[in-house]
């Protein structure tokens, strides 16, 4: 299901920070997930650990959480987000924060945060209410097919940039809200019974 474990985020983190350097020549990057699905969130098992976290700490682990999924808002390159299955919570946000999103006609799209007992993150606060265009992986690299072919590099390069900026420091300020947001969500009782029905395949019953 790509379940967006530390382990997972910090690699993601690492090769999209090195791509200008490891592909110089890179015009526009697809982002996807492996087998049939996108990206299914956060790991349960590192949720849980976050109701036994101060949560002072945890607005650091978010912010750092966060943090290892942002540079996909700073490459000078355009990002298309191919969602080929379920993208759910953090990872639906994830797809978010590329510049274009093409979906499966039978992916499953959900910002389901409120359903774990957590209010959202990853941005989802902010880009949510981004439409999302109905297509298929292969549009995603017909697209970025055409934009390889047809436009300027260092015009391209410089226009993103510009793009960018102003969203790049909202979205810091609302990270940060979403931090502190869902660290008092962890501490919170509600947080325990939500996550146990999540992981029991019951109903939630809060007090």
């Amino acid at each position: 299901m790509n379940c967006m474990t530390e382990f997972m985020a910090k690699t993601f983190q690492g090769i999209v920070k090195q791509l200008p350097e490891s592909h110089p020549k890179a015009r526009c990057l697809v982002v996807t997930g492996h087998g049939n699905s996108f990206a299914a969130g956060a790991d349960l098992a590192w949720l849980d650990e976050r109701s036994r976290t101060d949560p002072e700490e945890n607005v650091k682990i978010m912010r750092e959480y966060y943090g290892f999924f942002t540079p996909l808002l700073e490459i000078p390159i355009p990002t298309i987000a191919a969602i080929n299955g379920a993208a759910i919570g953090a990872g639906f946000c994830v797809s978010m924060f590329c510049d274009l999103r093409i979906t499966a006609d039978d992916a499953k799209l959900g910002a389901n945060f409120v359903k774990v007992g957590i209010s959202p993150g990853m941005g989802g606060t902010f880009t949510l209410p981004h439409k999302l265009n109905n297509q298929v992986l292969e549009e995603s690299l017909s697209l970025a097919s055409q934009i390889v072919t047809t436009t300027s590099p260092n015009a391209t390069f410089e226009t993103m940039k510009l793009l960018r900026a102003p969203y790049l420091d909202i979205m810091d300020s609302q990270l940060q809200l979403e931090a502190e947001a869902q660290a008092r969500c962890f501490a919170s009782d509600d947080f325990k019974i939500a996550l146990a029905s999540v992981k029991n395949k019951t109903l939630p019953v809060f007090d």
